[in-house]
């Protein structure tokens, strides 16, 4: 959590927040209503690029996708969504209702990337909660 060390009236009604730098400590300022919208407060670009390098964690970062799977393995899952996606287009498979709530609007849930045209059509609510319990399925 950032130090804030004093809050500056520059005019009426605008302040000027100076705080520790998240990463490097030293000494920074910056508009109230620009510090206000940010969880991390930097004194320039360069400790922020370090604190993203080095002490941000891992699920935080904006390219953190698919829990850090192997390279292989999203390339598949990526050609399995694909593949279903054509499949879909060139209508050669038809969307389902929802397989636990009868929903219409649907999307396709793979048990199996190696089978990308093997799915489950599930609503997304329901697609969500299968992911955090897989065993609804069964």
């Amino acid at each position: 959590m950032t130090r804030v060390i004093k809050i500056h009236e520059v005019r009426k009604g605008q302040y000027v927040i100076f705080f520790i730098c998240d990463d490097c400590g030293a000494l920074a300022s910056e508009r109230k209503s620009h510090f206000m919208k940010k969880k991390r407060h930097f004194c320039n670009r360069a400790c922020y690029s370090n604190f993203r390098k080095t002490k941000l964690p891992k699920k935080e970062q904006h390219a953190y996708k698919g829990g850090g799977l192997p390279l292989s393995e999203k390339k598949k899952r990526i050609k399995a969504r694909s593949d279903l996606n054509h499949a879909i287009t060139q209508h050669r498979i038809k969307r389902g209702s929802c397989q636990l709530c009868c929903d219409s609007n649907t999307e396709g849930h793979h048990t199996d990337y190696n089978k990308p045209l093997d799915v489950v059509w599930l609503c997304f609510k329901c697609h969500r909660k299968v992911h955090e319990n897989p065993e609804l399925l069964k």
